[in-house]
């Protein structure tokens, strides 16, 4: 089903740029298809992810990346491998300004500055292209690593979410509710 990220080619700078593909500096983003959910179902459960995922199978990811309505999911590719996914999706209104976005990528492409990349390609879309004006994202509390990378953004800590999403294995997990207004982006697609 289509989205309101899927509109037809725009020109940007540096040329034509399109909803369906983007670029940072080291990733580029294409369209994520059902033929991607095998190798994003194995770089959900690998041990640097799985704990961050409550559904890694490909129906559950399916349903959150594919099949979601007013939702919008690229292939994370570096250097011609698939590395990942991110998703924008719809949070507020009017349709298209306030946009939560998530990123997952396999073990071997972390700690590499490579998801702060490809989400800067994805914000600087929406913001470029769509109007976005606010983000959000709400990795788990616990979750360091992604909440020191959304920080290279400009996104900041609003506060915890209690028990806001669950946790593989059953139970409730608390979750961090950062936010970034189109302001104050840190562009690190450009670096």
């Amino acid at each position: 089903m289509p989205s309101k990220f899927d509109k037809p080619a725009c020109t940007g700078p540096g040329g034509a740029m399109s909803d369906l593909e983007l670029r940072g500096s080291r990733t580029s983003l294409r369209p994520l298809t059902p033929g991607d959910l095998p190798a994003l179902a194995d770089a959900a459960r690998q041990p640097g992810v799985q704990p961050w995922w409550t559904d890694t199978s490909e129906v559950g990811l399916k349903a959150a990346l594919l099949d979601a309505p007013d939702t919008s999911s690229w292939a994370v590719i570096v250097d011609g491998s698939f590395a990942g996914a991110v998703s924008a999706y719809d949070v507020g209104w009017p349709p298209g300004t306030s946009v939560g976005v998530a990123i997952v990528l396999g073990d071997m492409w972390q700690n590499r500055g490579l998801g702060p990349d490809a989400l800067s390609a994805l914000i600087s879309h929406v913001i470029r292209e769509r109007g976005g004006h606010r983000f959000s994202v709400d990795p788990a509390a616990a979750n360091l690593r992604a909440i020191r990378a959304y920080e290279q953004l400009g996104f900041r800590c609003i506060g915890v979410m209690r028990q806001r999403g669950p946790a593989p294995g059953g139970g409730w997990r608390d979750c961090m509710l950062m936010d970034l207004l189109a302001s104050e982006f840190i562009d690190r697609s450009v670096e």
